[in-house]
């Protein structure tokens, strides 16, 4: 793994730093569990403190959960401990910029609050046949920043032959944010 180059890792861990964590599960968790799941890991990437992989846990997946911050991190293997789910929490520290660490067919890839073409690329190929990819970024737009954000077609568009599950898209306050849960082929 390259080095974090542009600061992320020290961006976000002085964020997980300065406020205590709530470990909510992200909406698309509960989406992907009413919609079916097939057997097997869920990979979570840029997961931070992840609620979402500690609701998965209890629900008796074994959850990799990658991301570059190593603040976000401890706090999620120390929740997933003190929960008694260590043992299906594999926490793992690498920046996504320079290439996902872990191959393998899962059950769900599910990413929040990211967004890098490549690494989205990746993620479809790690989702096993019928599986599930629940992939969330911040809102490209025609006056903001567009670093790390996407337009929905980016979403969606590599997903034709994909089952589409939900698609959103939120202008509420904070952040805009467009959002997919899709299933892969089987075939």
């Amino acid at each position: 793994m390259r080095r974090d180059d542009n600061g992320d890792a020290a961006r976000w861990n002085a964020r997980y730093a300065a406020r205590p964590p709530t470990f909510e599960p992200h909406p698309l968790v509960a989406e992907a569990l009413a919609a079916g799941l097939p057997g097997g890991p869920v990979l979570e990437l840029a997961c931070g403190r992840s609620g979402s992989a500690l609701t998965l846990a209890r629900q008796g997946r074994r959850v990799i959960a990658v991301d570059v911050a190593d603040v976000g991190l401890r706090q999620l293997r120390a929740e997933a401990e003190r929960r008694g789910l260590a043992h299906r929490v594999c926490c793992v520290q690498a920046d996504l910029g320079a290439g996902v660490p872990v191959r393998g067919a899962f059950a769900l890839v599910l990413t929040t609050l990211f967004w890098d073409p490549d690494v989205y690329r990746l993620a479809r190929r790690f989702v096993a046949p019928g599986g599930l990819l629940g992939w969330e970024a911040l809102a490209w737009t025609e006056d903001g920043p567009t670093r790390y954000r996407a337009r929905q077609e980016d979403l969606v568009e590599p997903l034709r032959r994909w089952e589409e599950l939900s698609r959103e898209v939120t202008t509420g306050p904070g952040h805009p944010t467009v959002r997919v849960l899709a299933r892969a082929p089987v075939t």
